[in-house]
Formats: structure tokens, sequence, C-alpha cells
């Protein structure tokens, strides 16, 4: 495009080109030189329109949103473990089985706040004899009258040999069904053999209480 002074002194030349054919014998017809001028002009405009670079549209890139997966939990349900870690040494040569409830069997009802005994039969079913520094350890539940959590052979327990173990136990005061888990544990202090539990149930006796079969843990 042109700028307003070269469009200026195009029309000045007309205008003086009109002149001059007025004052002087034209030797052309105006209007053939008028249109000549004009073609001139339109062919220079065109010609700087060609030349005249046009704008290159800037190319915006679409900007592609990130999405970040949900992270996936994945894994078991943790397990409650018991109270007192239990940590086992299997080339001891210790072994113990349960053999049997001398006392309050599963499903004893017991009155709020009495003292009872628990005594299980115990097997040494291991390759070594037990010494008095063997015993029975506390795991989880209900703990022992005035919070016992250990009781210590009162004497040697020879390989295929049995001993009765007993707990006394202070039942609660709040009416239900409690358990108390148990187990054997070395000199060096490893644990190993049966677990031993009793359930007993916190109520009113009414009568011979019903005991269903024993559960062996």
């Amino acid at each position: 495009m042109f700028s307003k002074k070269v469009q200026f002194g195009i029309l000045l030349m007309l205008a003086g080109s009109l002149v001059l054919a007025g004052c002087a014998k034209p030797t052309e017809d105006p209007s053939v030189k008028i249109t000549q001028i004009a073609m001139t002009v339109q062919a220079e405009i065109t010609q700087n329109a060609l030349l005249t670079p046009s704008p290159t549209a800037t190319f915006t890139p679409t900007v592609t949103p990130t999405i970040t997966p949900t992270p996936t939990l994945s894994g078991a349900t943790p397990t409650p473990t018991a109270t007192r870690g239990i940590v086992t040494n299997p080339s001891s040569g210790d072994g113990a089985t349960y053999v049997a409830d001398v006392t309050i069997p599963d499903g004893t009802v017991v009155t709020a706040g009495s003292t009872f005994v628990k005594t299980w039969t115990v097997q040494n079913t291991g390759k070594t004899t037990w010494t008095k520094d063997y015993q029975l350890i506390y795991l989880d539940g209900v703990m022992g009258a005035n919070n016992l959590q250990a009781v210590k052979l009162t004497a040697p327990v020879a390989p295929g040999g049995t001993v009765d173990i007993s707990v006394t136990f202070i039942a609660p005061q709040v009416n239900g069904t409690y358990i108390s888990y148990w187990k054997m544990y070395s000199a060096a202090g490893y644990a190993f053999g049966d677990a031993l539990n009793v359930q007993f149930v916190v109520g009113t006796p009414s009568g011979t209480a019903t005991v269903g079969p024993t559960a062996t843990p």
C-alpha cells in the first residue's frame, strides 16, 4: 500500500496533466492519457502489494494436559500381632505339645472378680530337657492375677515327659467372654511349641455350667 504522501503526489501529477492539457493544444485525447496514467498507478500499486510480505500467522501449539494417574493402593490388610513378640530358634531342639485342660475348660462361667486357677498338661516333645529356667510366658489377652506374665517350671522335664503348668487369674468385673494366650519359652529366651489358651465367660453361673469340647490350640 502507498503512503499518504505518495498518493498525494500522484493526485498532483494527475491535476497537473489536466491543467497542461487544458492550456496547450492537445496532441492526443486527454481521456486516453488519464486512463494510461491510472493504469500505471494501478500497476505500481499492484507491484508494491506483491513485493510487500504478508504477515505470517504464528502457530500456537495446543497444550495437552498431563493426566496424573491415581495411585492404586495394594497389599493385604495388616493383621494385629500379639502383645509380646515371638522369637523362635528351630535349631534349639525344643518342642512342646498341648495335652489337656486340667481345670477351667473353654466356656467355663465364672463370677465377676472371682479368682480361679487354669492348669494345662503339656508334653516335652523336643530333644532337650526343660530346666527350671524354662517358663510359660503371657502373649496376649487377659493377664494373670496381679499382672502375672510368666510362670517358671518347678522341676526339670525330660524329653517325652509331661508337666502340669498353672496360672492364677482374676475374672474381670464386666460380664462377657474372655481369652488369654500363653507359650513356652526356653532358658535362652526362645519361644517354642503349641500356644496355650484359656477361654472363660464372666457372668452368673446357673447350676452346672455347660462346657463345650476343649479346643486344641
